[in-house]
């Protein structure tokens, strides 16, 4: 868990939860870019990072157990809380942020994973047969990743410029490999986050989000791609605005799905516009 103390009488506490397969640690960079009056937490996710959680693939069915995890964790902050996420991290602070709306005060969702309605029936039925690591690309390719390497500095090298890191600055996946990263007893390093729980937190993503986000009573920022392809494409970006058309929409159009390591400053723009909207509110 990383934590950055603020100071002052007026300190807005902010969750940021990461991605699927990432941790804590790479996000550290918001902690240097926000402005003082806000102490920024962030937990590693169950099976992630240094979390020490039972994470057994087999017992996972959804992403239930995630939201559970982030509600006992933020219980311990004093509320309410301004919670931000990337990718699964947004979908499961908006989970939490609709089943317990006195804990939070704010969400700032980076690009989260949202089905379009079309998708649903499909994805519904796959969970039920029990196919969708078989079905999802990304699960399968998450099921295949290498998972050592003989010494950090060989994995920052493996991952610069390369697939889903290519348009990372170094020192993100830097950072990314200081926090997932794990000694073994032969001196190398292999993935804290184990490439089956991957490929399986992949397959049991939300499927029906909207019925929870019609429940989230806090203001919502959400930051997209223009150009995005499923699973949070144009048409759930449509029905995301269509259920909660007072959200905050920003739209980037030089963007990936990796919004917080391209426009970083961005991000942080947005969790401090929220987390001063909150301060206003509390008075």
């Amino acid at each position: 868990m990383l934590r950055r103390e603020s100071s002052g009488a007026e300190t807005v506490t902010v969750h940021f939860a990461h991605a699927t397969g990432f941790n804590a640690e790479t996000y550290r960079r918001f902690g240097d870019l926000l402005e003082p009056s806000i102490r920024m937490v962030m937990m590693d996710a169950r099976g992630h990072g240094r979390s020490k959680a039972h994470a057994d693939p087999r017992k996972l069915r959804s992403w239930r157990p995630y939201a559970k995890d982030l509600e006992r964790f933020v219980q311990t902050l004093e509320q309410p809380v301004v919670l931000a996420g990337h990718s699964m991290g947004g979908t499961v602070s908006m989970a939490l942020a609709a089943a317990r709306p006195e804990l939070v005060g704010g969400l700032v969702l980076v690009d989260p994973v949202i089905l379009a309605p079309r998708s649903i029936p499909m994805a519904t039925v796959a969970r039920t047969l029990g196919v969708s690591d078989r079905l999802l690309p990304i699960a399968q390719m998450a099921a295949r990743r290498r998972e050592e390497f003989g010494s950090r500095q060989e994995a920052v090298e493996h991952y610069v410029g390369k697939g889903a890191f290519r348009t990372w600055p170094r020192d993100w996946i830097e950072a990314y490999v200081d926090g997932g990263m794990v000694p073994t007893e032969a001196e190398t390093v292999r993935l804290s986050c184990e490439r089956a729980w991957e490929s399986k937190t992949f397959a049991s993503a939300t499927v029906s989000p909207y019925r929870i986000l019609r429940k989230v009573q806090c203001p919502i920022t959400l930051i997209a791609c223009a150009d995005r392809q499923p699973p949070f494409d144009h048409e759930a970006r449509d029905a995301f605005m269509r259920t909660k058309p007072e959200t905050r929409l920003l739209l980037l159009e030089d963007a990936s799905h990796f919004i917080p390591m391209e426009h970083p400053n961005i991000v942080v723009e947005e969790i401090e516009r929220m987390a001063a909207l909150l301060r206003s509110e509390l008075g």
